[in-house]
């Protein structure tokens, strides 16, 4: 009798410990990411693209994008599509029941979108991201955290002010400008050849990253002070996709516009 209480009392905790087991590790796959990338969360790579005109920018193509993960608790046939945030639309499917095994990243997780919609077009300027579902186990993970931007238009930057306008050789000149899409930029300084017509870039500096100020020094290459003339100060700015614009976007541009920009040398 005494041993067939140890039996079931045995017995008892053995069960116990197989739903407890069982609970811990359905707790463990509920809070544990179902996903991951190569790096802990996935994202995409570029975060900013322009599918219109595609460049080499920070070392990848801006054309296009690419996101890739790995599943972590089990294999699994996935649908992973692009949604516009606006309205949480689908708006393109890159992946339908594509297999993917369990912790295996590449080949098998890595996933590309060149910016178009399901009909081919370019989808418009704005923020998408990626959702998966994995389709056996009746689960779905938006990555609203991580997404991805399409940017065809390019920066409007804007010199607004230019003080002094006439310096003596060596003098500082404050600039203010706009436009530049809290990045920093480049401003250009130009010897201007007023007899000819012509402009000269003779030296180019950057601006602070997200401010709306820049100081020149009043000096040329070699750090010698500006010999006398008439100087035009452009700006230049590129965004996140390497979309680059210009002020003025004409050099040397027409009089009228240049007369904020430009400081004389007396």
């Amino acid at each position: 009798m005494a041993t067939t209480r140890v039996s079931i009392a045995a017995f008892a905790a053995l069960v116990a410990a197989s739903i407890a087991a069982f609970f811990v590790t359905q707790h463990l796959k509920v809070t544990t990411p179902l996903i991951a990338g190569g790096a802990g969360a996935p994202r995409p790579v570029p975060a900013v693209i322009n599918p219109l005109h595609a460049v080499q920018c920070g070392g990848v193509s801006s054309g296009s994008t690419t996101i890739s993960f790995y599943l972590q608790h089990r294999s699994d046939d996935v649908i992973v599509s692009v949604v516009n945030a606006a309205d949480d639309a689908v708006v393109r499917t890159v992946a339908d029941g594509r297999h993917m095994r369990k912790d295996v990243r590449i080949p098998d997780g890595v996933f590309h979108w060149n910016g178009r919609l399901a009909d081919g077009t370019l989808a418009p300027d704005g923020n998408y991201y990626f959702r998966v579902t994995l389709i056996h186990q009746n689960r779905t993970i938006d990555l609203t955290g991580v997404p991805v931007r399409v940017k065809t238009t390019t920066p409007h930057p804007v010199i607004t002010s230019v003080q002094p306008n006439e310096i003596a050789p060596g003098t500082q000149v404050k600039i203010q400008y706009a436009g530049n899409e809290h990045r920093g930029g480049t401003i250009l300084l130009y010897r201007l050849d007023t007899a000819q017509g012509r402009a000269r870039l003779i030296k180019e500096f950057l601006t602070p990253w997200k401010g709306q100020t820049a100081v020149w020094d009043g000096t040329v290459a070699g750090q010698r002070p500006a010999p006398a003339g008439t100087y035009l100060l452009a700006f230049q700015v590129s965004d996140a996709a390497c979309n680059t614009g210009r002020y003025p976007a004409r050099i040397p541009p027409a009089t009228a516009s240049a007369a904020d920009d430009v400081v004389t040398v007396r």
